[in-house]
């Protein structure tokens, strides 16, 4: 008898696990056509495993959409997550923070999910605030926030001009993921140091103080 419960326990199933693998098995498909038009049967066939495995992990075809989208919006969170320490000086470390952005939106996680945006979002609105709010805001405020501390090693109260955050995330996408998607990879590859270079020198003249205004005013 209790090698029976013990048989039984031995084979109880991760459905955590599956959901994710089947996810990931599922996104080639929905890179392909748009959720609506892909079925459990398309899934089962890609990933050479039963329909009712697919079927009873999810609650319908936008579930399964959902959880690569989820998928896709974890592996960048997980790498907003990390940012570069602040370099020595504040052009230094605007460079570096450029960098790690630019790593992020030229990686295939970030190509994918931009992809999916753009072309589902008139269908599916929730896919745009998702990224909105757990992918770019973050990295606009990873920004400012890599501004301000470089400044405070400087004794400085340093901040970047209006807009400036948004265009920065905006010509990255523009050079490195934009580019991707049309099947231009090389020339991304060999631009990507340029653009690093051009986008933070940008930034970094979109940056200032306004300490000693207040004493340089009461002077004057």
């Amino acid at each position: 008898m209790a090698c029976s419960k013990k048989n039984r326990i031995g084979k109880a199933i991760d459905w955590r696990e599956r959901r994710a693998a089947i996810a990931a098995g599922a996104l080639p498909l929905f890179l392909e056509r748009p959720w609506s038009a892909v079925s459990v049967e398309d899934i089962a066939a890609r990933l050479e495993i039963s329909y009712w495995q697919v079927y009873y992990s999810f609650d319908g075809l936008e579930d399964i959409y959902r959880a690569c989208v989820a998928r896709l919006i974890e592996q960048v969170e997980d790498r907003i997550a990390a940012p570069p320490p602040p370099g020595p000086s504040v052009n230094r470390t605007i460079q570096d923070y450029v960098r790690h952005a630019a790593d992020i939106v030229g990686s295939d996680a970030y190509q994918h999910l931009l992809f999916l945006r753009l072309r589902d979002e008139h269908t599916d609105p929730w896919i745009r605030t998702a990224y909105e709010g757990r992918i770019a805001e973050p990295l606009r405020a990873g920004l400012e926030t890599a501004v301000a501390k470089a400044g405070e090693r400087s004794e400085l109260s340093i901040v970047l001009l209006h807009g400036m955050r948004e265009r920065c995330l905006m010509m990255l996408e523009a050079a490195l993921a934009l580019p991707r998607l049309l099947q231009h990879g090389e020339f991304v590859d060999e631009t990507f140091e340029r653009t690093v270079a051009t986008v933070a020198k940008e930034v970094f003249a979109a940056t200032c103080t306004f300490d000693g205004f207040d004493q340089a005013s009461a002077a004057a």
